[in-house]
């Protein structure tokens, strides 16, 4: 192995010395052990590339002087033209080319001291090998004709400056990779810490749930508990035993409304037919018996006038029907039975009046809000599971992640140092 991977071992075995091993074994490191390990490997690497580079750095150094010198001295130079019209253009040629190499000779004075600083310096090597390009293809061809020793010493400078550019580039090339898998390890030495962080803090949410839940599941113990012990009180029974007569009732008074609906629907053809005889007066009260029936008790005088008028027109034969003598029957009972239906459904109400106002509806109140407050526990309840799943599954994917992350790390660790790491967590 290089010298470098040498260094790296004998400092993190003096780092380290409670974890000596050889090399087949592996060593147990926190996060930020590894993330100085790695630093320190990075450094030493940066370090070589310095060295590597120093001496083409000098060099290209020392061709830019010579290009500034060689500008100067052809700057102070005449040129001879035999032909004065091309005197102008060639003069301009030539303070471009030297404007040019006064302006871009300067590469920076900086020392490379670490992998950032070589691709700056490389970067800049380029653009100026580019430049200088540009303007010496622009204008060698006029000033060759006329000077060409002078364009031709530049012209090898320019050549240099191409050839150490690539020996920068190769250079770069060779320890490039080597670095950047430095940089690539501690970013994701950085991204597995950020994991296990978010991991903590999802298992921290887990636990609240779980408290969560318990507080929820003995509330819920205590409604029911609440709900079934106010079911067996006296209170209770006697309100429940109301109800049920109040159901009774009602449902009585729902059978004896149907009876006097039907009834009435019964005689719909003869009364439409009557109506088409009858006053605007007389056919808003036939409207009513049709569409609301019931409205006959709140004025039976009223509507058994009306009903006795319905039966004579049927008697003269005013009004055509299928069974007159049916239809007249019909009459017959609702008007002979309304005095008595009146009364019966006056008092079936008065009674459901008379139980409802027995009835302790606050012992009703309290065991339904003990119910919707049952409900809605079960609600946060339900929220709770779900909310506990989705935090397991992500722990879950977070632990994956983290575990095929710290197996790249330390495989990608051992590779650069030559030595195997396992990553305390």
């Amino acid at each position: 192995m290089s010298p470098s991977f040498g260094f790296i071992k004998r400092k993190t075995s003096g780092f380290f010395q409670d974890r000596k091993s050889n090399a087949n074994s592996v060593q147990s490191v926190t996060d930020k052990e590894l993330s100085e390990i790695i630093e320190s490997e990075k450094k030493i690497l940066e370090k070589d590339l310095s060295t590597d580079l120093e001496p083409i750095r000098n060099s290209v150094l020392h061709c830019l002087d010579n290009l500034r010198e060689s500008a100067e001295e052809l700057e102070e130079q005449e040129i001879k033209v035999e032909n004065p019209q091309f005197e102008s253009l060639i003069n301009t040629s030539k303070n471009i080319l030297i404007t040019s190499i006064k302006k871009e000779s300067f590469i920076g004075t900086f020392e490379i001291k670490n992998y950032e600083d070589a691709v700056k310096f490389k970067n800049n090597l380029e653009l100026l090998v580019n430049r200088f390009g540009q303007v010496g293809d622009s204008h060698n061809r006029i000033l060759n004709e006329f000077m060409r020793k002078q364009v031709n010493k530049l012209k090898n400078e320019f050549d240099n400056l191409s050839s150490l550019l690539k020996g920068v580039t190769k250079v770069l090339s060779v320890k490039e990779s080597q670095i950047n898998n430095c940089v690539a390890c501690r970013d994701d030495l950085i991204l597995l810490k950020e994991k296990l962080g978010e991991r903590k803090d999802k298992e921290d949410r887990l636990s609240e749930l779980m408290e969560e839940r318990q507080t929820i599941d003995k509330n819920i113990e205590e409604c029911n508990r609440e709900y079934e012990d106010f079911q067996k009180s006296e209170e209770f029974l006697n309100a429940l035993n109301s109800m049920e007569k109040i159901k009774e009732k009602k449902n009585e008074i729902d059978v004896f409304e149907k009876n006097i609906i039907n009834r009435v629907s019964n005689l719909s053809r003869p009364i439409t037919k009557f109506s088409y005889q009858a006053s605007k007066e007389t056919q808003g009260r036939l409207a009513t018996v049709q569409n609301e029936p019931l409205e006959i008790f709140k004025d039976s005088s009223q509507y058994l006038q009306l009903f006795n008028e319905l039966k004579k027109h049927v008697l003269e034969r005013s009004i055509q029907i299928k069974d007159p003598e049916k239809t007249i029957h019909q009459i017959d009972e609702i008007v002979s039975s309304l005095p008595s239906l009146s009364l019966n459904l006056k008092n079936l109400k008065e009674e459901l009046n008379r139980l409802e106002s027995s009835v302790n509806f606050k012992n009703i109140k309290y065991l339904e809000d003990i119910k919707t407050k049952t409900e809605l526990y079960e609600k946060y309840r339900l929220e709770n599971i779900s909310k506990t799943q989705e935090t397991k599954k992500s722990i879950d994917e977070l632990d994956s992640a983290s575990k095929l992350l710290k197996k790249k790390i330390e495989d990608n660790v051992s590779e650069i140092t030559n030595t195997k790491y396992s990553i305390l967590q």
